[in-house]
């Protein structure tokens, strides 16, 4: 008997050891849980703020490229009335457009051996009626909508050459041959299109590469500047800030370090 109750009294030790670990562990995971709710919670109103807060104006090195060469060409050596010089830029135009032409038409072909794996997806569009100039929505296959931006592409290049050699041949101008000789190889290189097919990137890479592309509004680098350095902006940055910093600390509150 007393073997028995030795017996009975060592599983009831077991028992409760077990049932208090068993507590213990469940205490910690709610704990634990708690803490990466809080942490969670920080992490997401974090995210909204920075999500909610405008974009400043991004600098592109392309902004500058205007300004040099029309208030510094002295200083680079480029002087528009000689003739040899002049003759260079026209050289420098053929070259550039040679090129440029060359690779719209590798783009062209890339485009059309994806067409298959294109056609598989459809996206949104919204087409103006030229009739009411009413937008409405239509679904475009990929490859539609790639050709749809190819060809603006296109017509934006044809319509840039045409007018820069208009301005040179025309009125003797100089600088928009120069100018356009730079800007448009540099602007497909940058464009939608070529990022995705030549050089495989996607909306991963960059959110602007989704389709359908939005328009990309164009600012010169002095009116970025102006618009970063406006009382506007600076009140919106330090209002962003503060509400940040407010969140992070109401965070911290809710979820205190242990010592």
């Amino acid at each position: 008997m007393a073997k028995v109750e030795e017996i009975s009294n060592a599983s009831d030790g077991r028992a409760r050891a077990a049932a208090d670990a068993g507590k213990n562990g469940r205490e910690k995971t709610i704990e634990g849980g708690a803490g990466t709710a809080v942490k969670t919670t920080t992490e997401d109103a974090t995210a909204a703020t920075a999500a909610a807060a405008p974009q400043q104006p991004m600098l592109s090195p392309k902004m500058f490229i205007s300004p040099v060469l029309l208030m510094g060409s002295k200083r680079l050596g480029i002087d528009f009335k000689n003739p040899e010089h002049v003759m260079k830029i026209r050289m420098g135009f053929v070259f550039s457009m040679t090129v440029l032409s060359l690779a719209l038409a590798a783009l062209w072909l890339t485009m059309k051996r994806r067409k298959k794996k294109l056609d598989e997806d459809q996206v949104e569009v919204k087409v103006k009626d030229m009739q009411t100039g009413v937008e409405k929505a239509e679904k475009v296959t990929l490859y539609e909508h790639d050709v749809q931006e190819f060809r603006k592409v296109l017509a934006g290049i044809i319509m840039s050459g045409v007018m820069a050699c208009g301005m040179h041949f025309g009125f003797k101008v100089g600088p928009p041959l120069l100018l356009q000789s730079i800007m448009l190889p540099l602007n497909l290189w940058d464009g939608n299109l070529w990022q995705m097919h030549m050089l495989g990137r996607d909306e991963k890479h960059n959110p602007a590469l989704k389709r359908p592309f939005q328009a990309v509004k164009q600012q010169s680098p002095f009116a970025a500047i102006a618009e970063a350095m406006s009382p506007e902006s600076k009140k919106k940055r330090e209002a962003d800030t503060k509400r940040l910093e407010k969140n992070v600390s109401k965070g911290s509150k809710l979820n205190p370090k242990k010592k």
